[in-house]
Order: structure tokens, then sequence, then C-alpha cells
């Protein structure tokens, strides 16, 4: 596979492409010329190509929850119980995650910080 693809977080457009590929695969040319090779390379190169496909909706569904204000406000009572007294919300981050399909999709997440006291401080 090549290196990472940027996620497009439009799905019309990844099927759009997906299609585009595999219709090109599917056209049976040089059919005399065919052998377990060369149908495994086609298999193959489907394969990849809608691992491409569920990577980008992967993507897509990890894009819309970081965006959903129920979603984390959700995560962040989930997690609630993890938190120490000192626990603070601190902002967000912006993290890269790599879907199958070796899509990447960057995303900013809220994260939280533990604060020291002054008084633990030497």
């Amino acid at each position: 596979m090549k290196n990472h693809i940027y996620s497009t977080f439009d799905l019309s457009k990844s099927l759009e492409h997906f299609q585009e590929k595999v219709t090109k695969l599917l056209e049976l040319t040089n059919i005399s010329e065919w052998d377990g090779h060369v149908f495994r390379e086609r298999e193959k190169k489907i394969r990849e190509i809608a691992l491409v496909l569920a990577g980008e909706c992967t993507a897509l569904l990890l894009y819309n929850l970081s965006q959903s204000q129920d979603f984390l406000d959700k995560a962040e009572q989930e997690t609630q119980g993890w938190w120490q007294t000192s626990t603070k919300k601190h902002g967000c981050k912006k993290r890269k995650i790599l879907t199958v399909g070796n899509v990447e999709v960057s995303l900013k997440l809220p994260y939280v910080v533990e604060r020291q006291t002054q008084s633990n401080k030497i």
C-alpha cells in the first residue's frame, strides 16, 4: 500500500473514487492471457481499494463523533471515574489516527491534565 491517504470527509467523493477504480478492475480484457496470477493481482487491488473506502468511512465516523457535543459529554461522563480531584480540562489537542486502508484522519480532541498544587512542588 501507498503512504497514508488523508481523509476527504466526503462519502460521495470516496464512493465515486471507489467505483472508478473497481470498474476498471472488473473489465474483462485479454481473457486469453489470464491465469491465476492475473486474477490474484486484480483481487488484491480490489481488496486494497475496498479497505481505503472502509477507512474513509471510519474516518468520517470518527470526525462526526469528535464534532458531536453529546458524544464528547458522554465520553467525559464515562471517564469521570478515572479523574483525580486535581484533574482539570485542558483544551483540545490535534491527534492523527490511522484507520484501516491506511487512511489518516486528523482530529482535535479534548484532553485533561492533573494539576499539581503549589505545596507539592519542591
